[in-house]
């Protein structure tokens, strides 16, 4: 399980508590997820500053970074895929649909929020946790689609955000998303978050070689 004090040698980084969050419930949700620390950077561009230090410290095992996508994956991928460059390990051109995982002396996992290959954020990975026969989720979607555009206080590009908080809101008892995943409101069997349990598995709990 994710904590402030597992193993020095498996680290993860997150954007902020947010992704710090929905991670460790996840987890919680899942049996027998791996066991490592989660640092929470507070921004993308202070995660991406922090790679090259993390990869040059002498105890790590294993390094996993999660960023959110938003509309540019390619350049996303990009900007992570240089820093990792800069501490003298080589990266794929490109991501891994299910995750890339680097193996060398220092293993290095990236995800990029929601799917690797699609623009969003981590709110994005979370509709797909929503139940398709969810009842709330199409009147959270028109609620959000019948404002006007100039009355609009969310960013272009962040309406799906803004229709997985209505719905949020619209449940029986409102709760942050990570609680929503502990409340059972979300469903972790989906294939979106069983494609991201393994993909930890695979940055921390590699299946040992034959």
């Amino acid at each position: 399980m994710p904590s402030q004090d597992g193993p020095t040698g498996d680290l993860l980084l997150v954007e902020g508590p947010n992704d710090k969050y929905v991670i460790q419930r996840l987890c919680e949700a899942s049996q027998g997820s791996p066991n490592f620390r989660i640092a929470e950077k507070g921004g993308v561009d202070e995660l991406l500053r922090s790679i090259e230090g993390h990869l040059r410290e002498p105890e790590l095992l294993a390094l996993g970074i999660v960023v959110d996508a938003n509309t540019n994956p390619e350049g996303r991928w990009k900007g992570v895929a240089g820093r990792i460059s800069r501490a003298g390990i080589a990266v794929p051109k490109r991501t891994n649909p299910e995750g890339t995982i680097i193996e060398g002396e220092v293993r290095v996992g990236v995800w990029l929020m929601p799917d690797n290959s699609g623009p969003g954020e981590l709110e994005d990975f979370i509709r797909t946790m929503i139940r398709p026969d969810d009842p709330i989720w199409p009147r959270a979607e028109r609620y959000i689609e019948g404002i006007p555009a100039e009355d609009r206080r969310f960013a272009e590009g962040k309406a799906t955000g803004a229709k997985v908080h209505a719905w949020l809101a619209a449940q029986e008892r409102p709760r942050q998303m990570s609680l929503a995943i502990r409340a059972g409101d979300l469903d972790v069997s989906r294939p979106s978050a069983q494609a991201f349990l393994e993909w930890l598995t695979r940055c921390f709990s590699p299946a040992p070689s034959t």
